[in-house]
């Protein structure tokens, strides 16, 4: 009996963050599983085959959007030298991946994000700030986006159920926008994602080590006292929306069944928003699945193709994701062997 509470008392259940997250990931997977069946697994598998190598064009391609949003990300470190456009490349791959491929409801990757700044010789408090910054950003670029996919719907399709749906949607984002902002001014939201973190991650404090919270705070109201100045990497997030949507529209050609360019926008416009807002469920295993057969319903595409495309966009972010994840691996690797030699190495030696 004392054994089995000295176990509890260790922490060795899984936090109640982990709980969550992992439980809407089996949710999900169970979902994508019955779709995937009911629509006829045969059928799905043979317009990927159709497609054969040429899939390999998706990973690419895919760095034309992820281009885009560095450009962004690099105007909000007001042009820190050490953080070159190359580098931000891999750590924005980096990023997209840990939370693409990880169970970490989508907050691992900006964390690990700030991480890799910090270990590049950006000060701790601007690369977090940048990201905070950043992610708020993208809310706005995602609020314009998906109105764009609203009047889509409005002129192109008329349906009236999705269109109130969008809207209610759209409704929904602006207080959660503007709290967000809000939070970030008044209370400091490094102070309350540090709580969060350490809540999903099981006690650990990874946001010690980016600096002081306070410093983390203030840098964030600089970079909200440019006013105007924002719409510069506004902008460039929104060209790497459209950017997208043209990636959706290049998978279905690759698929053989090209698409208007107006449907594509359609669903990455709608199908983003859907996995921001499933941010719980890890890479929105089975929400992105349903929204893509929902939404390609709504442009006249048949559930087996869009659950062909959905896996198609799986395949790119594992053959991507998977090479970058290890990338980033080996310089954890390294940077802890690194730290363990100069651990061992006796101060009269290091001198």
């Amino acid at each position: 009996m004392k054994a089995a509470e000295g176990e509890r008392s260790t922490g060795r259940t899984l936090p109640t963050g982990h709980m969550l997250v992992y439980a809407s990931g089996l949710l999900g997977l169970l979902l994508a599983l019955v779709l995937v069946l009911h629509e006829g697994a045969r059928s799905i598998l043979q317009i990927l085959a159709h497609s054969g190598w040429a899939l390999l064009w998706l990973l690419p391609f895919h760095f034309l959007p992820l281009g885009l949003d560095v450009l962004s990300w690099k105007w909000l470190l007001r042009g820190e030298d050490r953080a070159g456009f190359w580098y931000l490349l891999w750590v924005a791959a980096v990023r997209e991946s840990v939370n693409g491929l990880l169970p970490v409801a989508r907050v691992g990757g900006e964390v690990v994000g700030a991480r890799l700044l910090s270990r590049h010789g950006v000060p701790g408090y601007l690369g977090g700030a940048s990201i905070m910054v950043e992610i708020t950003l993208t809310l706005v670029s995602q609020f314009l986006f998906t109105l764009l996919g609203l009047v889509i719907l409005v002129y192109a399709i008329s349906d009236h159920a999705m269109e109130l749906a969008v809207l209610l949607a759209l409704a929904f984002m602006v207080p959660v926008m503007l709290g967000f902002l809000w939070v970030q001014h008044r209370w400091g939201f490094f102070q309350i994602l540090q709580r969060l973190m350490k809540m999903l991650l099981g006690g650990k404090d990874l946001l010690l080590r980016l600096g002081d919270p306070a410093l983390l705070d203030a840098e964030i109201r600089t970079l909200y006292g440019q006013r105007w100045a924002l719409v510069i990497p506004v902008f460039w997030q929104c060209m790497g929306l459209l950017a997208g949507a043209l990636e959706v529209w290049f998978t279905f050609w690759i698929l053989g069944h090209p698409v208007p360019l107006w449907a594509a926008v359609l669903m990455e416009s709608l199908g983003q928003a859907l996995r921001s807002a499933a941010f719980l469920v890890p890479g929105g295993i089975g929400i992105q699945e349903g929204g893509f057969v929902l939404f390609g319903a709504a442009a006249g595409i048949g559930p087996d193709l869009a659950l062909a495309f959905s896996l198609a966009r799986r395949f790119r972010e594992l053959v991507l994701g998977g090479p970058v994840l290890l990338s980033w691996q080996a310089l954890e690797g390294h940077h802890l062997h690194r730290k363990w030699r100069q651990a061992q190495t006796p101060k009269g030696e290091a001198s």
